[in-house]
């Protein structure tokens, strides 16, 4: 408690990483125990109208594009947002949407603040990725992962010169 306030922190690097069971834009379920069963999970929370969250998701989705679904790896965007955003959000991208709906009981117990949030989960439930806004190091790591998944080359997201800044926090 800081100030008479309750304050979270996200959950680190190292820790077990809380189960859930979410269903996505069409109703079916998706649990993250069964996912990590078999390999690993990418999840990022995002919420639609969010700067950083729409500053952040292209560059998933670049990196889905590149790789495609995967043995041993799965992504999904965990929505805070309305079934009906999250269904005109998501047309865009190819990967799986998972609703987190008011009062975002998955966010809670990741410890959220702020989105976008980028957690890497490994076979076994502990989190090897913790990380919140937009970073340039976060993403080029999730293209390594995801391409390893796929036994392809990472996808090139950022250049030298592309005016983007390193990091940006949502």
């Amino acid at each position: 408690m800081v100030n008479g306030l309750y304050t979270m922190k996200p959950l680190s690097t190292g820790v077990q990483a809380p189960d859930f069971e979410l269903r996505d834009i069409h109703g079916n379920s998706h649990s993250l125990g069964r996912e990590i069963a078999n390999g690993t999970a990418i999840l990022v929370f995002y919420k639609a109208d969010c700067p950083t969250s729409q500053l952040t998701l292209p560059y998933i989705q670049k990196i889905f594009a590149a790789t495609g679904e995967t043995d041993g790896c799965t992504l999904w965007a965990i929505s805070q947002d309305e079934l009906n955003e999250t269904r005109e959000f998501a047309a865009g991208f190819g990967f799986t949407f998972l609703m987190d709906e008011h009062p975002y009981p998955v966010s809670s117990a990741y410890g959220l603040t702020n989105v976008p949030s980028i957690f890497i989960v490994e076979a076994g439930g502990l989190i090897s990725l913790s990380d919140f806004g937009f970073s340039k190091a976060t993403l080029d790591e999730v293209s390594r992962r995801m391409a390893k998944c796929a036994g392809r080359p990472p996808v090139q997201l950022f250049r030298p010169d592309d005016g983007l800044p390193a990091t940006r926090p949502g």
